[in-house]
């Protein structure tokens, strides 16, 4: 509600300055929540309630944008900055690895991470599928997001769906780079041996936070400073 609000107050000012017109609109968010989805908490999760984030673009009245329209291209957070520049008639540097989510080039695959080490998790998804790959362990989970939107039957072992496996694999593959390279063998996705994890003490309560309050001033407020 108080986001909302906000956003009422930014389009209503656009709209008293005679701006809105104008005005591209993108509303976004960095990342999703769990609470609770797969007895999982908070982000830094691949499945879709932590990966998959509202986009809803409004374009200029004559930028030919339409209204009411729903594009099932797979997007990512990259792509925010050449959509932008696309609907302002401004050309992308040549070093963006975005598309404009309102041009003709559309992507087959969506390349995602999430963290290193021992808690590295990468991702692709061709739209209706999605493959998670867990290096430590070398884990693999398989979903039909088409059937399956919750993410609750892993199909990564379902020889019905081996094909699918085999071309979301190699898709991976292709994306990964730097020190990921060195979980490759061969070609295929070959990852690590998992580490031994156990129960660690929680002395300061990860996730939580203080009252924060705001710094105090260096100078009393009531001393003119300078004065004699």
């Amino acid at each position: 509600t108080h986001i909302d609000h906000q956003l009422r107050l930014v389009i209503g000012t656009l709209r008293e300055e005679a701006l809105l017109d104008d005005t591209i609109i993108l509303v976004t968010s960095d990342h999703g929540d769990l609470l609770g989805d797969h007895g999982l908490w908070a982000k830094r999760y691949l499945y879709d309630g932590s990966a998959r984030v509202p986009m809803i673009l409004v374009g200029p009245a004559r930028g030919g944008l339409g209204h009411g329209r729903t594009d099932d291209r797979l997007v990512g957070l990259q792509d925010v900055m050449p959509s932008l520049l696309d609907l302002a008639g401004i050309p992308a540097p040549d070093s963006c690895t975005g598309l404009s989510m309102v041009g003709g080039r559309r992507r087959e695959v969506l390349y995602a991470e999430a963290l290193d080490g021992a808690k590295a998790t990468r991702m692709v998804t061709d739209g209706p599928h999605k493959l998670i790959w867990y290096p430590a362990g070398n884990v693999i989970q398989l979903f039909d997001l088409a059937r399956d939107p919750r993410e609750l039957a892993d199909r990564a072992d379902d020889p019905a769906y081996a094909p699918v496996r085999r071309r979301l694999e190699e898709a991976l593959v292709a994306a990964l780079y730097g020190e990921d390279e060195a979980w490759i063998a061969d070609g295929r996705l070959a990852g690590f041996p998992a580490p031994e994890v156990g129960p660690a003490p929680n002395r300061g309560l990860f996730g939580q936070r203080g009252l924060h309050y705001p710094t105090p001033p260096l100078t009393d407020p009531g001393e003119v400073v300078g004065a004699a």
